[in-house]
């Protein structure tokens, strides 16, 4: 017999786990397919890791206890939220990976009642008829960018892929080499054109595409598809055709444009500091391109959604397309919507939206920020640590501003290598996690994207790692 068979041998059967009294008191009630699924797996998980395995032959006592640990801690997480709370200490104001966009208190708000009680999502009150979904939300939409009409799907993915879809019906569409990107990890444009059963047409260079380019692909009835370059830039020698001479050519040669303007700006990122140029989305509108497409969370500092805007015949068309209601929302996320766009309306500057907030915190603020929580955790840190606020930059983030950095402040801490490391590790294991950023100057916290409400979890976070270090 060889080694490999030997230790397939020792293997326990499923029903000696379901058995162990480790495990028996899981399988109660409708609890038992569930749980019998996971020790299915793992003793599969176990044959197969003792097929590819050496080393000494374990006993099946010692494989069953391995095998019911696992179940147990996977039950475990099971029953955990599959999210966890992370503190931001990265700097990024629209961290993807961590979310994008924080909603404001009203947004939250809202999203729970709606979540929690009946609504008149699809009911006309006064009439008492079936109402339209979304219709005050999309009105809103439209009045805050001067569009004639919006519609909401659930991302700005889909609302390219609609745009481009019910402007061309499958006909030919132009874009330059240049704005073929791709965003995030599976996001590609000419993959998402694809779909439609468009014909693409791809005009230009990666680095210059003319209006001449696009004067000498076009004919009545083809669709142009604009993308702007918000997570990347072209620099040297180059040319691009501005939106609105792009709109006035294909008006002239009877085509239609659809603009995907990526993170809508429903407020000038000037006057917050960031570089100028990049256009609101109601100048955006105002071009006359045929629809505009944007990200309801990103800069406009909402949930996940995709807004058109344009005409009302266009958005009217939309509405009636099939596969509009593949990518309609959700309760939720119209109720989360609705009060940041309410939020919006009402302000008369800059509205109380987290995104904005953090982008707008100043320098001086920032230091302050960072020395309350250097003043509080000093005295606590490990021998040979040093804490010290230095200068930063913080990101936009989420595909924006691909080159724009924001001064910021860090707490910089110093201190033996191994120890900073597994200090960062222990950090991201908690509960809430903390994020920061690890690199050969240090374990930095950006405290631009840390409110002052998130202070003290801050402080404990660092306080149960360290206690961690030093066990």
């Amino acid at each position: 017999m060889s080694q490999t068979q030997a230790r397939l041998r020792e293997i326990p059967q499923v029903s000696a786990i379901l058995e162990d009294s480790r495990i028996a008191p899981l399988l109660a009630g409708r609890r038992r397919g569930w749980v019998t699924r996971l020790v299915q797996e793992e003793v599969a998980r176990l044959r197969e890791s003792l097929k590819q395995g050496s080393g000494p032959i374990l006993g099946r006592e010692q494989l069953l206890n391995i095998a019911v640990e696992s179940i147990v801690e996977q039950k475990d997480a099971l029953l955990r939220p599959a999210s966890r709370r992370v503190l931001n200490g990265t700097g990024v104001v629209v961290h993807t990976n961590l979310g994008r966009s924080n909603f404001p208190p009203e947004a939250v708000q809202a999203a729970q009642i709606s979540a929690q009680f009946n609504s008149d999502l699809e009911y006309d009150l006064a009439a008492g008829t079936r109402g339209h979904r979304g219709r005050s939300v999309e009105e809103k939409a439209a009045l805050l960018t001067g569009a004639e009409d919006a519609l909401i799907v659930n991302n700005n993915a889909a609302a390219v892929w609609l745009a481009v879809r019910y402007l061309s019906r499958g006909g030919r569409v132009v874009l330059s080499r240049g704005e073929v990107v791709a965003i995030g990890g599976s996001f590609r444009m000419h993959e998402i054109l694809a779909e439609t059963g468009c014909t693409l047409v791809e005009i230009g260079t990666t680095n210059r595409t003319s209006l001449e380019d696009y004067r000498r692909a076009l004919e009545p009835g083809t669709t142009v598809l604009k993308v702007h370059r918000s997570n990347f830039v072209v620099k040297g020698f180059t040319e691009d055709v501005e939106l609105p001479e792009l709109a006035q050519l294909c008006r002239d040669a009877e085509s239609t444009l659809v603009y995907d303007a990526g993170s809508g700006a429903l407020y000038p990122f000037e006057d917050l500091g960031l570089p100028a140029g990049e256009r609101m989305l109601a100048e955006d509108v105002a071009t006359g391109a045929d629809l505009v497409t944007c990200s309801g969370d990103k800069l406009l500092g909402g949930c996940q959604a995709g807004v058109i805007l344009g005409s009302r015949q266009h958005v009217a068309g939309l509405r009636r397309h099939p596969m509009r209601r593949a990518f309609r929302v959700d309760k939720t996320t119209l109720a989360a919507l609705d009060a940041v766009l309410t939020l919006y309306l009402a302000a008369e500057d800059r509205p109380a939206i987290p995104t904005l907030d953090q982008l707008a915190l100043t320098p001086v603020e920032l230091e302050q920020r960072a020395t309350r929580l250097q003043d509080e955790l000093n005295p606590l840190a490990p021998e040979a640590w040093q804490a010290e606020v230095v200068p930063g930059h913080s990101s936009v983030g989420g595909g924006t501003y691909a080159t724009a950095s924001v001064e910021s402040r860090l707490l910089l801490w110093t201190g033996p290598r191994a120890e900073l490391e597994a200090c960062h590790q222990h950090l991201r294991a908690g509960n809430p996690a903390l994020v920061g950023r690890m690199n050969q100057e240090g374990l930095a916290v950006d405290v631009r994207t840390i409110t002052d409400e998130e202070m003290p979890l801050v402080c404990a976070a660092f306080q149960q790692a360290w206690a961690l270090l030093a066990n």
